[in-house]
């Protein structure tokens, strides 16, 4: 199981499962447990994003034959596409108005984040330096955008884009790092990265001045997102 997301009642997690031997979106009730299938189309179904609202996903759907963003209703009815390239898209996030999707696409050659307005028009390509970046996240405010950049060639952090002026800041100082994810106050990203032969959690300040590790048993862990509450991540 992979890529959870919270709905923003916080009462369901979306995520992808394989055990069906292929990937397959599904919507779990948190406190009975109850599942459905929302997404299991021919192909790959995976990265599943809430409308700010609840009532829709954005995934990425294969079944067209390339990797490409869809919406579909939270019953799992009424998929719509909404990226049209011959390239793989993916990793859709709703801005907090719901109006627009930040996404990760090769289109250009190598991955980088474009924003596609849900009314319409072309995509957008939003990242500039690097030449690799991947996992968007938005703030609640929609203001910042956290990213994950790959610097050298086996060196990935996570990044700060302030999107009103496009300055970007490293906010991580260790390597390999990935799935960042916003408190719900705004202050704080959350994100995995491996110290020590493991895989842990840390905290930073959207200006990468205070980083904690949090404590954890030991095991391995990844793909942190942030409940809507600030309970737990």
């Amino acid at each position: 199981i992979i890529s959870p997301a919270w709905s923003p009642n916080g009462r369901e997690l979306a995520y992808v499962s394989f055990e069906t031997r292929k990937a397959v979106v599904w919507i779990q009730d948190v406190v009975s447990g109850a599942r459905r299938q929302v997404a299991n189309y021919r192909g790959s179904n995976s990265a599943p994003a809430w409308s700010p609202n609840g009532s829709e996903l954005a995934v990425t759907l294969s079944r067209d034959g390339g990797s490409q963003i869809f919406l579909i209703a939270r019953d799992g009815s009424n998929a719509r596409r909404i990226t049209q390239s011959s390239a793989i898209d993916t990793e859709p996030v709703f801005t907090p108005d719901g109006r627009t999707l930040y996404f990760v696409s090769d289109r250009g050659g190598s991955p980088q984040i474009y924003r596609q307005s849900l009314g319409g028009g072309n995509a957008d390509r939003v990242t500039f330096s690097g030449n690799y970046n991947i996992s968007p996240a938005i703030s609640p405010d929609g203001r910042t955008l956290a990213f994950v950049q790959r610097q050298g060639g086996s060196t990935f952090r996570v990044m700060a884009m302030d999107l009103a002026s496009g300055n970007v800041q490293a906010v991580s100082d260790t390597a390999d790092d990935e799935s960042p994810s916003f408190s719900p106050n705004g202050k704080f990203i959350i994100y995995a990265t491996r110290a020590q032969g493991r895989e842990l959690l840390m905290t930073t300040t959207l200006d990468g001045k205070i980083k904690t590790r949090l404590l954890t048993s030991g095991m391995d862990i990844r793909e942190p997102v942030w409940g809507p509450f600030g309970r737990c991540p």
